[in-house]
């Protein structure tokens, strides 16, 4: 089962819904190719919550775990949704706004929204593989302030509890629902609730808190293991976790009892849960990749100054998949260069290579399984190519007939001719304290016959992650710009 958060990861920070270009010049469409590329990926945000116990950001003494805190931050988020009124709250990431309430006290809000900061990735999960995924929607709107106060807490009454999630829209049994499912993992910490918990540690829900299955509900019906956790067996006061589950007899509690059961009320639990949206909000459809995309691609300038195109496809399905991908050139009047085919399955490499200053990481396993986790999407390959463009008029790449992507070879980035240069501070046994970039551009000016250019981008910045996407960093802004002459013989050179 996918923790309600990890589908919505990139649009939770990333809101999808404004201009057709956004500030860094990116449009939608590019969002959402981006998005069906990440789907594909079996990194970036699965190594955080890989295994489910793994700890990203804290002493692993005190018992954090990231994937509870990323299943609170979703239900803090989502909760505060008022449907009668001006339908303010739900989904928008106004809880980054509302760390220091206590209702939300803890590190999960700003630990969680800082894992989120250093990748890019829609997707991730640690938990039943073989599990239904949660759809995918975009077009949630970041809020600009903190939300609506009001989530229930383990000290409040089952009227606050039922009144909170009344007003969310979700019913009595949703609430019984939403907070068993919840509870599958983590626990209390004794930092945050000193009379649940012990001393510095935390008191588990169940048997099991790193792993996502029904043992708290079968504990708390049969009164084993743990029996049911902190918020069922602790002071009077604070058994939340009791009176909702025991508010209506223990119908719900006892009707997601069964593996199946819960794995399906779960589901469809944490699929409203991530749907919960501020008033106003139009969710797109489900988003699938489809069955062919670039994973990644660039234009170059070769040594004898002739245009290149390189980089990844990728390709998904239920059914074997080819050797080769094939696919063709279209050029400019809606002619193309012939067939063409791929250099062949590149996914079972087992290396960590670094190009131009990107690191390519490639999976020792098949792509489908990232550390034991299966990401979905049926068989995963990656397949590379790399080409001279013979000719100007080449615009497209055409993919196994059913994916198209613009070439635009008037103006390109040069990876070839672009780096970082170091800046160390002053003094002896100086650090690095930032990077100066260095970005080269071919362009092309039709209006000059053989002419082309060089544009060099020269900016400072400290490199926080080298793990952002092109697509969602914009270039760092230029302090300075140079535009050069090429020498007749080489006009796309860059000398």
């Amino acid at each position: 089962m996918l923790l309600p958060i990890l589908a919505t990861a990139f649009t939770f920070f990333q809101g999808l819904n404004g201009q057709a270009v956004d500030i860094n010049g990116i449009t939608l469409y590019e969002k959402l190719e981006e998005m069906e590329r990440q789907m594909l990926n079996p990194f970036t945000l699965v190594s955080v919550v890989s295994p489910c116990s793994v700890n990203f950001n804290d002493d692993p003494n005190r018992g954090q775990q990231t994937s509870a805190e990323w299943v609170r931050i979703v239900f803090h988020d989502m909760i505060t949704k008022n449907i009668a009124g001006p339908g303010l709250g739900g989904l928008d990431a106004s809880i980054g706004f509302e760390s220091d309430r206590p209702e939300n006290i803890g590190i999960f809000v700003n630990v969680t929204l800082g894992q989120f900061s250093q990748f890019s990735s829609p997707l991730a999960t640690c938990i039943q593989p073989d599990a239904p995924r949660i759809p995918l929607r975009v077009g949630r709107m970041d809020a600009t302030g903190p939300g609506p106060a009001g989530v229930p807490g383990p000290l409040d009454s089952l009227d606050f509890a039922k009144a909170a999630f009344a007003k969310a829209g979700f019913s009595q049994g949703e609430m019984i629902q939403a907070i068993a499912c919840g509870h599958s993992l983590g626990g209390v910490h004794h930092t945050n609730f000193p009379d649940i918990g012990k001393s510095d540690q935390r008191a588990s829900f169940d048997s099991t808190p790193a792993a996502f299955d029904n043992t708290q509900v079968q504990e708390y019906l049969t009164q084993t293991g743990l029996k049911g956790g902190p918020l069922v067996t602790g002071p009077v006061a604070s058994r939340s976790d009791f009176r909702i589950f025991n508010s209506d007899g223990n119908a719900t509690i006892t009707a997601m009892s069964s593996p199946q059961s819960f794995r399906d009320t779960c589901f469809a639990i944490f699929t409203k849960m991530i749907n919960t949206v501020p008033a106003g909000t139009v969710l797109s459809d489900p988003i699938v990749p489809r069955p062919w995309l670039l994973r990644e691609s660039h234009l170059d300038l070769n040594s004898a100054g002739s245009v290149t195109f390189s980089g990844v496809i990728i390709g998904h399905g239920s059914t074997p998949l080819p050797t080769n991908a094939s696919y063709f050139y279209g050029t400019v009047g809606g002619g193309n260069t012939g067939p063409k085919q791929s250099q062949g399955d590149i996914s079972k490499l087992s290396n960590c290579t670094e190009t131009r200053g990107i690191v390519l990481i490639i999976s020792s396993a098949q792509y489908p399984i990232f550390l034991g986790t299966i990401i979905g999407f049926g068989q995963i390959i990656d397949y590379k190519f790399s080409d001279v463009l013979n000719s100007p008029n080449i615009n497209t790449i055409n993919i196994q007939g059913s994916y198209q992507a613009p070439i635009n070879q008037n103006i390109f980035i040069l990876p070839s001719q672009s780096f970082t240069i170091p800046i160390l501070a002053s003094g002896p046994g100086s650090a690095t304290i930032g990077h100066k970039y260095v970005v080269r551009a071919a362009v092309s000016l039709p209006t000059l016959p053989n002419y082309h250019a060089k544009l060099t981008l020269t900016s400072l910045r400290n490199r926080s992650s080298p793990r952002s996407h092109p697509l969602l960093s914009p270039l760092p802004p230029a302090s300075g710009t140079q535009l050069r002459s090429p020498t007749p013989s080489s006009p796309r050179s860059s000398t």
